[in-house]
């Protein structure tokens, strides 16, 4: 396969690629998702180890862990043994389902702690200014 570095598919895995970096997503998820993002159909994970230099072992580990946050899907095809690879095209669902994924494991739990914080100091004075400054948080 040729890989011309100058063409519309390779600028659009790197666009790809540094949206799913700003997003928090690591390196590697992030070029498995660029790569997936820009194949038209499902692919092989023989495919996508020749595409991408990396062992069919780290592919699987890394592959298992997006699926089972619901960002790739691993299938087989009827009388084949290789393992497949799709990725649905709609980043805008994909982008807002990894926001909401990172505000419930960061700031939720934050809002949901900061009351407790406040009840339990409120009535002590010299905490007074403190109170004040988390209750803006509210």
């Amino acid at each position: 396969m040729v890989k011309n570095e100058d063409s519309p598919k390779e600028e659009f895995k790197k666009a790809i690629y540094n949206s799913f970096r700003a997003l928090g997503v690591d390196d590697f998820p992030s070029m498995l998702m660029s790569v997936l993002q820009s194949e038209p159909e499902e692919i092989s994970l023989g495919e996508l180890s020749q595409m991408t230099g990396y062992s069919l072992s780290a592919l699987s580990t890394t592959l298992k862990a997006m699926e089972e946050n619901n960002m790739v899907k691993r299938f087989k095809k009827p009388k084949s043994r290789k393992v497949y690879v799709f990725m649905d095209k709609d980043l805008v669902t994909l982008y807002t389902e990894l926001q909401k994924k990172r505000y419930n494991q960061s700031l939720l739990p934050f809002f949901q702690i900061l009351p407790r914080i406040i009840q339990k100091y409120k009535d002590k004075e010299e905490f007074k200014s403190e109170i004040e400054m988390l209750e803006d948080f509210g």
